[in-house]
């Protein structure tokens, strides 16, 4: 019988499946779990208009690598032909502020949502956007970024660094 996880995954699919899902979609395709650069090229190669950088919160593979680690190569082999989200490791207003400065066009933010959901309902979702809101904006005010517009890699610095 095997396991769920055993079960959700087809591993025959390939690139020319994604090609006919997006011809029989016939409007804008996002790619998710993406984590190599290659494969980003290829989507975006195959029809995407965006793929999003995610490791599925780590749940299916324990030893993937964060989202933000792979997220700049991928953003410099897509370039300006699709966009680039995030999901996974955004906890707080500093991870939305560090991925977009990685070049991110966008962070989903399912747990936040989901946490506030089920916290307290409509009211905790709101709770949690507002939340967010606010760290991005003390975010941008103690690194002197005037805007999330401006955000580029000049505003982080290398922990080695």
């Amino acid at each position: 019988m095997g396991s769920l996880a055993s079960r959700s995954f087809d591993p025959t699919l390939t690139w020319s499946d994604l090609e006919w899902m997006i011809e029989q979609w016939n409007g804008p395709f996002a790619v998710k779990g993406v984590q190599r650069a290659d494969d980003a090229v290829r989507a975006v190669q195959c029809g995407a208009q965006a793929v999003v950088v995610s490791n599925h919160g780590g749940r299916q593979l324990d030893h993937a690598p964060a989202t933000l680690e792979v997220l700049p190569e991928i953003v410099d082999a897509v370039g300006d032909r699709a966009e680039v989200l995030v999901d996974g490791g955004v906890r707080r207003g500093t991870d939305v502020v560090k991925a977009l400065a990685l070049g991110a066009r966008a962070c989903l933010i399912g747990r936040a949502y989901l946490y506030g959901l089920g916290g307290a309902g409509e009211a905790g979702v709101d709770r949690a956007l507002e939340l967010l809101r606010q760290e991005i904006a003390r975010t941008l005010a103690l690194i002197g970024c005037p805007s999330v517009n401006q955000l580029d890699g000049s505003w982080l610095r290398d922990a080695a660094g």
